[in-house]
């Protein structure tokens, strides 16, 4: 992989003519430090955020040993890059195919469901396998948290999670039937209420002492999901120790193991997405770059935050700083007039046809959903020792 010292000289010595990612894998060490340091349990990854294979490494190379799997690719991935890695398979609903292939070919012993189906299936697997692996087996139960307080586009109580009483229903279920046994939630993605997680908590330990005399001291664990904030612009909140406050807080007395599993919060602010602007239209504040919302920018067109941005001119020159600037439509590549970010980009209104704009904070599910729509391939991956830092004030018009 190429590696470049700056953005800047990104530009200079390579002229980029396609979309780029630019990841700094010092910025995922720093992130997987900080939640090491200081979250009170064990953090895995939600592989689903990233899986480019550099990145993977560099959650690896950080520490990372656990990991949040949700199909046969991202175990395969994931045991290629780590082969004595921890595999929680925590998608609610698996094939039966997957759910051999998991148990047999990967080893994993980690499984989430959220309902009595679920369980009928990997019952049928697990019983044509072999004797007694009920017993190392940990199933965890998906509950529906009335306390998730993330962004308004991403309701995961919508799909999965089931409420608080049929969770401990299904808990017992699974213990009668020779499993280990273990509770999750998900407290919304961008959550920006901290004592969310507490209370969620709290639900969790109601839901374990309904189930078991011993309440949560006969759980495996209780994983608490993800959703930990990164600060786009206009979405400025409590600090992640606030996060980590609460948390361990709620839970200094708790009798299981607690785990979180961060997908965005670990690898977010580690790449910027590097922009060429095809055409900036005379008198017109419209400019069309060269990716868009088929490509890395897919979440721009759902979410409500997008990532802060800046520009340089075509030789890699920032814009001075006392640069009129103004607000500016960006279209993206293909031909699909959907294809465009849903606010304003505000930046110097010197801007023209060839300059570049670099987005920030494109870490998460950018190249990990991407398309070839108008065959127009994904941006590529190259490495840069360092991103300038973003305000965390950075302002959007």
């Amino acid at each position: 992989m190429p590696c470049y010292s700056s953005l800047p000289a990104l530009i200079r010595d390579a002229a980029p003519r396609t979309p780029l990612l630019c990841l700094s894998p010092r910025r995922i060490t720093e992130r997987v430090r900080l939640f090491r340091a200081h979250f009170p349990g064990e953090t895995s990854w939600a592989v689903k955020s990233n899986p480019h294979p550099r990145v993977v490494q560099a959650i690896v190379d950080a520490g990372i040993r656990t990991f949040d799997v949700a199909s046969r690719q991202e175990i395969d991935l994931i045991r290629h890059h780590c082969p004595s890695a921890t595999l929680h398979f925590n998608h609610p609903v698996k094939t039966p195919d997957d759910i051999a292939y998991a148990i047999h070919a990967a080893g994993i012993r980690s499984f989430v469901i959220d309902s009595p189906e679920e369980l009928e299936k990997i019952d049928i697997t697990v019983d044509s396998m072999e004797s007694g692996l009920r017993s190392v087996i940990t199933l965890t139960i998906r509950f529906r948290s009335k306390n998730a307080a993330g962004t308004g586009n991403y309701n995961f109580d919508e799909k999965f999670g089931i409420p608080p009483q049929e969770a401990a229903a299904l808990l017992q279920l699974a213990a009668h039937r020779g499993y280990r046994t273990g509770l999750t939630f998900h407290p919304g993605s961008q959550n920006r209420r901290p004592e969310s997680y507490a209370l969620s908590i709290e639900t969790a330990r109601d839901i374990a002492g309904r189930a078991f005399p011993q309440g949560e001291a006969a759980l495996s664990h209780l994983n608490i999901g993800g959703g930990f904030p990164c600060a786009y612009p206009g979405g400025s909140g409590p600090s992640l120790h606030c996060y980590f406050k609460a948390i361990s807080q709620a839970a200094s007395d708790l009798a299981c193991p607690l785990v979180c599993e961060p997908g965005r919060a670990l690898v977010a602010e580690s790449t910027s997405l590097l922009t060429r602007i095809n055409l900036r239209r005379k008198d017109d504040s419209r400019l069309y770059i060269n990716d868009g919302i088929y490509g890395s920018l897919m979440e721009a067109a759902f979410v409500d935050f997008q990532p802060p941005a800046r520009a340089y001119s075509a030789d890699g020159a920032a814009f001075p700083e006392d640069e009129p600037r103004e607000a500016f439509q960006v279209w993206g590549a293909t031909c699909d007039s959907l294809d465009r970010l849903r606010q304003p980009v505000c930046l110097p209104s010197a801007i023209r046809t060839g300059d570049f704009i670099e987005f920030g904070m494109m870490g998460a599910y950018s190249n990990a959903t991407a398309t070839r729509f108008n065959g127009i391939e994904p941006a590529g991956l190259v490495g840069v020792e360092e991103i300038a830092p973003w305000s965390a004030d950075a302002k959007h018009a």
